[in-house]
């Protein structure tokens, strides 16, 4: 989706919008772009996305997870939470550990992977320049990781390193990835929203410069086969 700066509400009612039109299936995570509320920047708080993901998730029966900037304790962390039907607080919470250029003296890095599991699947959520970091990746697949998230704001000038960054870290680590990213009008973004297997083939993807909603299933029975079939990982490394 675009995200207009400035325009929380509308990008409230847009997010809610086309959720609902393409109508998920009950248990589904849905993901929403980086700072997908406000826009990407560094200076609006966004204390109004929890209560919608949450209000979402309660209308959908779906699993939303999407965020922006958040203050607590006296410091700014660029944070994505998720929201389960039925719940009052985020089951859990993701904050960027590799913030961008423009960031850096603004947001607080985060301090440590998360985990949270979705049916059958381990799911770690990352935030786009974490892309960049495949340490990080590498230590939550060590703690179980299956499906990595990646909410992004991921400029066109540098779509060649979307492609092969988030195809790099699905084959390195065996693991499924859906990554989001922002669209806009005068095409500084342009999406390139995409599920990709675990061996590097990308399941489906959001036809560039256009809002729009793609979807795909993933298979935890594939993934384990797959990675006992072809073992890359050292003895014992999943923890």
């Amino acid at each position: 989706m675009e995200s207009l700066p400035g325009a929380k509400p509308e990008n409230l009612a847009k997010a809610r919008e086309m959720t609902l039109a393409a109508r998920p299936d009950p248990g589904s995570l849905v993901l929403f772009p980086e700072m997908f509320a406000t826009g990407y920047g560094t200076g609006t708080e966004s204390p109004e996305v929890p209560g919608f993901l949450q209000q979402l998730a309660n209308d959908t029966g779906c699993i939303m997870i999407g965020g922006g900037m958040v203050k607590a304790g006296g410091i700014t962390t660029n944070h994505v939470g998720i929201y389960a039907p039925g719940q009052t607080n985020e089951i859990a919470g993701y904050n960027k550990m590799h913030p961008f250029f423009p960031e850096q003296g603004t947001f607080t890095a985060g301090q440590d992977v998360t985990l949270y599991q979705i049916s059958d699947f381990v799911v770690s959520p990352t935030i786009c320049f974490d892309l960049r970091f495949p340490e990080l990746y590498r230590e939550a697949t060590a703690r179980g990781a299956q499906l990595f998230t990646v909410h992004a704001s991921w400029p066109a000038k540098r779509s060649a390193h979307w492609e092969t960054l988030l195809k790099a870290r699905a084959i390195e680590n065996q693991a499924y990835i859906a990554a989001v990213n922002n669209v806009s009008a005068d095409g500084t973004y342009t999406g390139d929203s995409q599920v990709i297997d675990p061996q590097g083939n990308i399941v489906v993807k959001a036809e560039p410069g256009k809002e729009c909603v793609v979807s795909a299933s993933v298979d935890i029975d594939f993934l384990n086969t797959y990675r006992k079939d072809f073992p890359v990982f050292p003895e014992h490394f999943i923890k």
